[in-house]
Parts: C-alpha cells; sequence; structure tokens
C-alpha cells in the first residue's frame, strides 16, 4: 500500500530539529474514494482538524521541544483496504493512530490494534463494542447507546409519539447498532416498534420500502443511517406522500450541503443528535469555527471538530509522556481523565466511552438548526 508522510514543520515547531524530539502519528481514514454512504472530499475535514490542533499547540510543542509527523493509512472505501491499512499502520514507527472513523471501520482495526498493542482513538465512530475492546482502543466521541437513549427522550418528549418504524441499514455496523440502541431505550419508555425494515447504503430505489409503511400503522420513523443514505430515504418517503416525523443521529451530519442537496426542497419533519454544530455559543466553539474558517476558508463539520479534539487529545499524552513510544504514550493517554475540547469537557474511564454532553438539531429548510441539548448525566435525563 502506498502510505503518503506529511511534515508539519511549521514556524511554531522548530526549536533547532537537531534537539527535537520526534513523535510520530498516524491518521487511518478514507482518503481516496467516494463513500456510498456519506458524503467524503477525501478526507479533508479530517485532516484539517488534525492540521489546525497541531498548529493551536504549536507552543506547547516547541517548548517540549516536540515535532509531529504525520502519516497517512489510506483505506479507501472497502473492509479489506481497513485490515491492510491498519498492518501498514502497525508495521510502521508511530506511536498511535487516529481515524477510522465510521464504527464498520474501528471495529475491524480495533481488535489488531490491541493485539499489536497500538493506541487508536476513533475521533467519530459510536459502536458501543468499542468501549470494551481493551486498553489500546480509545473513543473521541459518546457512544450509540448514549444516543439511542436520547433519541428515545426526544420521542417521547418532544415528538409525543409511541408507535416507530426503523430503517437501518443492514451493511452498516453503526446504523443497526444504533437502531439496536433506540429500541431498546424506546421500549423503555414505553414505545412499541412497529416494524424493522433494512435496507443497504448503497439503495437508490426505496419503492418497496414505501410500499410496506403504506400498509402499517405507526408514528415516527428513524432513520439511523449516514447522510446520503438517509436524505435518499427521506425524500423517497415524502414524495410518495407519507408525512411523519423522522428521527436521526450524528450519521445525518451537521453542515448539510449534501444531505439537503439530495432532498432536493422536500419537506420534512426532522431531528438529529450530534457532537457540534456551529450555532453553538460556547467561547471555545465560536473561536475554533473563526480560526478554521480564516485557515481554510470553509465552514467546520462534526468531522472536523471531532479530529481536532481527539488530534488535542494525543498531544495532551505526547506532551505527558515520559519518552516518544507506543508504551509511554498509551500510559500517558488512560491517565488523563478529564479533558475540555471544542465539543465540550470529556469524562473518561478506561474501557468507557467518554461522557459528553450532544447536541439536539432540527431539520430547517435548508440546514440543520440547535434546539437544544442532552446531558448524560443521570440528574438531568431530560431534554433542554
Amino acid at each position: 500500500m502506498k502510505r503518503t508522510t506529511l511534515f508539519f514543520f511549521g514556524l511554531f515547531l522548530l526549536p533547532a530539529l537537531s534537539q527535537a524530539r520526534a513523535v510520530s502519528i498516524g491518521l487511518a481514514s478514507n482518503f481516496s474514494e467516494v463513500s456510498t454512504g456519506s458524503s467524503n472530499p477525501y478526507g479533508g475535514y479530517f485532516k484539517d482538524g488534525v492540521s489546525l490542533a497541531i498548529k493551536d499547540s504549536g507552543a506547547r510543542l516547541k517548548k517540549a521541544g516536540i515535532t509531529v509527523k504525520l502519516s497517512l493509512f489510506d483505506y479507501g472505501a472497502t473492509d479489506a483496504r481497513v485490515l491492510e491499512a491498519t498492518r501498514s499502520a502497525l508495521a510502521s514507527n508511530v506511536v498511535a493512530v487516529l481515524g477510522y472513523n465510521y464504527s464498520s471501520n474501528a471495529l475491524l482495526a480495533a481488535p489488531l490494534h490491541q493485539a499489536g498493542k497500538l493506541s487508536m482513538i476513533t475521533p467519530s465512530a459510536s459502536a458501543n463494542r468499542l468501549g470494551t475492546m481493551g486498553r489500546y482502543i480509545h473513543m473521541g466521541s459518546f457512544n450509540n447507546e448514549f444516543m439511542g437513549e436520547s433519541l428515545a427522550r426526544v420521542a417521547k418528549e418532544r415528538l409525543k409519539v409511541k408507535r416507530a418504524v426503523m430503517l437501518p441499514a443492514a451493511n452498516c455496523a453503526y446504523c443497526a447498532d444504533l437502531a439496536d440502541s433506540f429500541e431498546k431505550s424506546f421500549l423503555k419508555e414505553g414505545g412499541e416498534i412497529v416494524a424493522r425494515l433494512p435496507v443497504l447504503s448503497e439503495d437508490r430505489d426505496f419503492s418497496g420500502i414505501v410500499q410496506k409503511l403504506k400498509e402499517l400503522s405507526f408514528d415516527m420513523i428513524l432513520v439511523p443511517n449516514q447522510e446520503l443514505t438517509s436524505a435518499r430515504i427521506i425524500a423517497a418517503i415524502r414524495r410518495a406522500g407519507i408525512n411523519k416525523p423522522f428521527l436521526g443521529a450524528d450519521g445525518w451530519g451537521n453542515v448539510g450541503q449534501e444531505f439537503f442537496g439530495i432532498l432536493g426542497g422536500v419537506d420534512f419533519t426532522g431531528f438529529s443528535v450530534s457532537h457540534w454544530h456551529e450555532g453553538l455559543k460556547s467561547t471555545e466553539s465560536q473561536s475554533f469555527v473563526k480560526r478554521y474558517k480564516a485557515e481554510y476558508g470553509k465552514t467546520p463539520n462534526d468531522t472536523s471538530v471531532l479530529a481536532y479534539d481527539s488530534m488535542l487529545l494525543i498531544i495532551e499524552a505526547t506532551l505527558r509522556a515520559k519518552e516518544p513510544t507506543r508504551e509511554a504514550l498509551e500510559n500517558s493517554l488512560s491517565s488523563i481523565k478529564a479533558f475540555r475540547g471544542v465539543t465540550g469537557k470529556f469524562e473518561m474511564s478506561p474501557n468507557e466511552a467518554p461522557r459528553k454532553s450532544l447536541v439536539l438539531l432540527k431539520a430547517n429548510g435548508k440546514k440543520f438548526e440547535v434546539v437544544g441539548s442532552i446531558d448524560p448525566s443521570p440528574r438531568k435525563t431530560g431534554v433542554r
């Protein structure tokens, strides 16, 4: 496999290279192929978030005499290439890998990373199993269980519905896991799952699904898929005259250019939960948006901000590590119990997804807007 190595040696990283301590970090993602389920400009938002995190940490890295080298491990859009990229990372000199952005990718890579004792942080994969796969596997996002619980509360408290249909993509680990998590929580809330009708991420014709929906009695539709697949499903259902509210999660994205482009002006009622939105008013978030736009001339999305936060976490662990080795980095990373990033405060525990608040978004015309937040604390279980 061809592996591209990038060197980030800006002025902020130049304490006399002969005395600098080089740390090599791997980035694993789809950098070369168009995804069937989500808009993917060749890992651009992911790489941009990482690069900005390194730039913003320049003063601290320079003071510590550390230079950061990034190695890209490209796995395109196939499972076989994910395994190939993972093995390439294990055989390289990187001390940690940031990436495997989707749950299906991360679930394939995680057992190899655990066996090879090479730390990986997935910034956005949310499969519940990732939190239990071992010491060397870390998550930068909340998991599907929390998203499922949150969506069940939205269904009960905001939409006031009791009968749901679910349309998960059967060939998407994230989609099936999220559907399972929603179903478990929705049933606990007194709801009923009328039907679970699987689709495929690459499907374009949903006439069969539409016909089945017309034969069922239900109040809402869960579409727990990536953005392009979700938008195609919603467009087909609404054009068929079915007018029910839709629920989704972070797979819908938060900027929505591709999502609403596919909908083509089709009006629908839809809510989703996500990690972050540019409309958040926190100082950290507004400052990040300003710097990102100035650096790259575009609005950041959830991929870029999650990559940014996870790279900051790796940098923090690197600065704390006693030496630039894999085990020293893992020891440092595992010792971090709390961390604050653009997406908020991380409460971290071994073998668990971090506890973080999420934002509730509503589809409004051609964009998503923030309409609330949901806190993971047992004392604050309601939708704000």
